[in-house]
């Protein structure tokens, strides 16, 4: 399930390259209006949702800044009932509120529970909102360019990681102890770096195949794609079912 956040603030404004974390700051204040933020922000754990924020189409970039006009809202994404009721309750109380992203003022203008789809198919080509990020845990983290990998580098590699990656956050959220196969053909993607709390992560966006059983297909819709979706990567937008 899904819900749309859109805000209102200043004509323009400016932020940092480093963008998301203002936005993991405003999940923070929403689960702190809920029961929840111990149970989610205090454990180094898989997080149970996937979240992007949309800068605008006319969004522009100047050297350590991003700047940002009228278009700006996040899009919020879980398989789990009680994170997604529990997030629309807490935005529902902040929605009277001034908040902060950065330093600038912005306020809550609508909020919006987007439709549920359903995956039935083994095969689904998927387009990234933002960018997906996966790591090889053979690799050391000091070799940026062996430890984040991408379709290109080596696709059988790739899926093997993709694979492990996707099978421990599914057994870990869903709490059952299956595997489930799965393999991604690239389409049309490119790779990406971008800065994130102070260093540099390496991953890419667009559009790609993705088969295995619809519910693993499911489950990496609805809680994101790769690593750090709690972060802000991984979203995903489905064009078609095969």
């Amino acid at each position: 399930m899904r819900i749309k956040i859109l805000f209102e603030g200043e004509e323009v404004f400016n932020l940092r390259k480093d963008y998301r974390s203002y936005f993991i700051s405003f999940l923070k204040t929403v689960f702190e209006k809920t029961k929840l933020l111990k149970e989610i922000f205090n454990k180094k754990e898989y997080k149970p949702y996937v979240f992007s924020a949309y800068l605008g189409k006319n969004f522009k970039i100047d050297k350590e800044e991003i700047y940002i006009g009228k278009e700006l809202s996040f899009l919020f994404s879980s398989g789990d009932p009680l994170i997604i009721t529990n997030f629309y309750n807490g935005v529902l109380k902040l929605k009277e509120e001034n908040l902060k992203i950065g330093n600038k003022n912005i306020k809550i203008k609508n909020i919006e529970l987007l439709p549920y789809k359903k995956i039935k198919s083994d095969k689904v080509v998927f387009k990234t909102i933002g960018i997906c990020i996966l790591s090889n845990k053979d690799a050391s983290k000091n070799d940026f360019k062996n430890f984040y990998i991408i379709p290109t580098d080596d696709l059988e590699k790739f899926n093997k990681h993709l694979f492990e990656r996707i099978n421990e956050r599914y057994r870990f959220l869903t709490k059952r102890e299956d595997k489930h196969f799965i393999k991604l053909n690239p389409i049309n993607i490119k790779e990406i770096v971008v800065k994130h709390y102070g260093g540099y992560v390496r991953g890419f966006k667009g559009i790609f195949e993705l088969k295995g059983s619809p519910e693993i297909l499911q489950f990496v819709y609805d809680y994101g794609f790769g690593i750090r979706t709690g972060q802000g990567f991984g979203l995903l937008e489905i064009v078609k079912e095969l």
